[in-house]
């Protein structure tokens, strides 16, 4: 009651404030929102946590996609409604119109680090194991030197304890394979750990 009374004395309807709503994607359900207006995703990029569902927001008046460079996920042509995907991996998903070839975004997942520099880190890569037709690559480098050596590669493990018997600082990043499609995601931004 206090709401109507509100609304109708500030001279808005509630079809004024549906409308409102509706022209103001945020984060429905939970999703991050990316709207994709005529000729433009926004934001063009936006980082995420894992485990993190983006959805796009289809509000221009010509029809477009949100197609993934690696195959990951497609919402086919729309012209209204909304697309979700869950971005549950690290790396770097770069996607495109596939109708217009300047419309382009990426999404940016990065790796997270459970534990301390004495005891050692768990790093995670994936809210859960690889599914069928993923896998994961994962690489690390003390600071300071400029070649990644490989940590795990094609696996399907979520995680790893890292604590070597050298202290310093390392750096680490992770990708995500579309085995499926012979394809895979761009690193993730590098992750860095002390170990002492």
């Amino acid at each position: 009651m206090r709401t109507r009374t509100l609304l109708a004395s500030l001279g808005l309807g509630s079809a004024t404030l549906l409308a409102a709503l509706v022209a103001a994607p945020s984060a429905i359900g939970g999703a991050v929102i990316v709207t994709v207006a005529d000729n433009s995703f926004s934001p063009t990029a936006k980082t995420v946590p894992q485990g993190q569902t983006i959805g796009w927001s289809f509000t221009g008046s010509n029809t477009h996609t949100a197609t993934s460079n690696q195959a990951f996920f497609d919402s086919g042509f729309r012209s209204s409604g909304q697309f979700n995907a869950g971005f549950n991996s690290a790396g770097r998903f770069p996607y495109h119109c596939s109708i217009h070839a300047t419309m382009k975004g990426s999404i940016v997942v990065p790796m997270k680090a459970d534990g301390t520099p004495s005891t050692g880190w768990t790093l995670r890569w994936s809210t859960g194991s690889a599914p069928a037709g993923r896998a994961f690559d994962v690489q690390f480098r003390r600071q300071g030197t400029t070649d990644w050596r490989v940590l795990l590669t094609n696996t399907h493990a979520a995680t790893k304890f890292y604590n070597p018997a050298q202290n310093g600082t390392y750096e680490f990043r992770a990708r995500t394979s579309n085995t499926a499609a012979g394809k895979e995601s761009g690193w993730s931004p590098t992750l860095t750990k002390q170990i002492s």
